[in-house]
């Protein structure tokens, strides 16, 4: 087949199969799971899989799924890759109860469009000289970061991102190139995004204990220490240059134990993103 009749075939294939495509995304939307944890959203993938006839090994990065689908010459092998892991957004119409998981950036679309992919190229894969690898991959959003620094320590983990766990593993290593889709808002389709960087930060505040109301002087308040930190850092904003694209956001995941006692132990937690590297670990200020 000419590249004409390859192309209507793929996109025959997929209407054909619409109604499998809009069911996996509905189904991920409605289990949402975060990072590391997403074991229901895999086992949908693979059962997806399975319907097509596709071949796959799972738990890469603790949950991901790799298919590959070999073209008639494997000459160079292109990667979907699709994300399985939500956010916290307890407000969310579709929230997890318990976990306050939610697919607020789509990812549940992300799989659903690989799935698509799936049942194009499924049949025309002889006519393609490369194979094609459809990659299911776990923990984009850096979350929970003491729960998987615990995880680092008990060895489950080398790296505490998805995919930065799957080059530790190998597992790109028999991949030429990849690529992914990724929902916004509107209508626009963008084709290479800027892809800026980040590191996350704990900081921890340590004070001392007291009653808050019988000997407030004994103690030493933490959190004010912290808001001094997070105000400091505010007045830094304005040296951030345009250029390095700066963003700091952290948030305190811990204001205290009681309020009854001057808060003695208190944490923050923060990512700073940049489009380079030298400006993410200096803030872009000196």
């Amino acid at each position: 087949m000419d590249k004409a009749a390859i192309k209507q075939k793929v996109c025959e294939a997929i209407a054909a199969h619409r109604a499998d495509i809009e069911a996996i995304s509905e189904a991920i939307l409605a289990e949402p799971e975060l990072g590391f944890k997403e074991v229901k959203t895999s086992r949908k993938v693979q059962e997806a899989l399975e319907r097509l006839g596709i071949e796959f090994t799972a738990g890469h990065g603790i949950t991901g799924v790799k298919a590959r689908m070999k073209g008639r010459n494997s000459k160079r092998t292109v990667a979907m890759l699709a994300e399985l892991d939500a956010i916290v957004c307890r407000n969310h119409r579709n929230a997890d109860p318990v976990t306050g998981a939610a697919h607020c950036c789509g990812h549940n679309i992300q799989i659903a469009n690989m799935i698509a992919v799936a049942c194009g190229l499924r049949d025309v894969m002889s006519e393609l000289d490369g194979d094609v690898v459809l990659f299911a991959v776990p923990a984009e959003e850096y979350v929970e970061i003491d729960w998987r620094n615990a995880q680092r320590d008990e060895g489950r983990l080398k790296y505490l991102g998805g995919k930065q766990q799957l080059i530790a593993e190998g597992a790109f290593e028999d991949i030429d190139m990849a690529m992914q889709m990724h929902v916004a808002s509107g209508d626009e389709f963008n084709l290479g995004a800027s892809s800026n960087g980040f590191i996350g930060k704990l900081i921890e505040y340590h004070g001392r204990p007291a009653h808050a109301a019988f000997a407030p002087e004994e103690g030493i308040n933490a959190l004010n220490a912290a808001q001094i930190g997070l105000m400091a850092v505010n007045a830094n904003r304005e040296t951030f240059q345009d250029k390095d694209q700066i963003r700091v956001h952290p948030i305190i995941t811990k204001g205290g134990d009681l309020v009854n006692v001057v808060p003695a132990d208190v944490r923050i937690e923060t990512y700073v993103r940049g489009n380079n590297v030298p400006a993410i670990l200096d803030g872009s200020f000196k």
